[in-house]
């Protein structure tokens, strides 16, 4: 059963750019190599953890997506989506937040085992099927006060983020990962 009630994890809405005019510069190249690669970041992160992956489901609802997650999956003001909200964790420490939006129109037929996730990443789920489409990201920076996760909560240090919208079989769904103080790689 699903919660409709609000969460008590709240993120800021980052300010998102296509990739070719972020206006902040480029992103160094470590970073870069991270925040742009098209392969899926589930398998990437368990393969620099040696394994040691996890994903921690924060909330799962439905609810009216943010205006720029509405425009970037071509939905309606008043069209709900399914919000999932989830910490990918590499060695037990939290390195990416990731918060998805699947449109309730898209959650039907073969689609609709998306609603019922429970703790497997979506991101293999999107990356082994034959019919995933995805357009060109869009990146941003954020303090990482704008996170409030109890992940740093003083710190002001900018966080790199990226989302981008999947076709699966030509239905919508948008996923952005926010790359935490404790994500190493790079």
């Amino acid at each position: 059963m699903y919660a409709f009630q609000t969460t008590r994890f709240q993120t800021a809405e980052p300010k998102w750019q296509d990739y070719r005019q972020f206006a902040a510069g480029k992103p160094p190249a470590p970073t870069a190599r991270w925040l742009l690669d098209t392969g899926s970041l589930t398998a990437h992160l368990r393969r620099v953890s040696g394994g040691h992956f996890h994903v921690e489901v924060l909330a799962q609802r439905w609810q009216l997506p943010r205006l720029s997650e509405r425009r970037l999956l071509g939905m309606g003001d008043r069209d709900w989506g399914l919000i999932r909200e989830v910490l990918l964790c590499c060695h037990n420490q939290p390195w990416v937040f990731a918060r998805s939006v699947m449109p309730a129109s898209s959650l039907v037929g073969r689609l609709a085992r998306l609603r019922h996730l429970d703790n497997r990443p979506l991101g293999h789920l999107l990356f082994t099927d034959h019919s995933m489409a995805r357009d060109p990201y869009e990146i941003c920076q954020m303090p990482s006060s704008g996170l409030q996760l109890g992940i740093s909560p003083n710190s002001e240090k900018l966080l790199w983020g990226r989302r981008s919208r999947f076709l699966l079989s030509d239905r919508p769904i948008m996923v952005s990962e926010i790359f935490l103080p404790a994500f190493t790689p790079w």
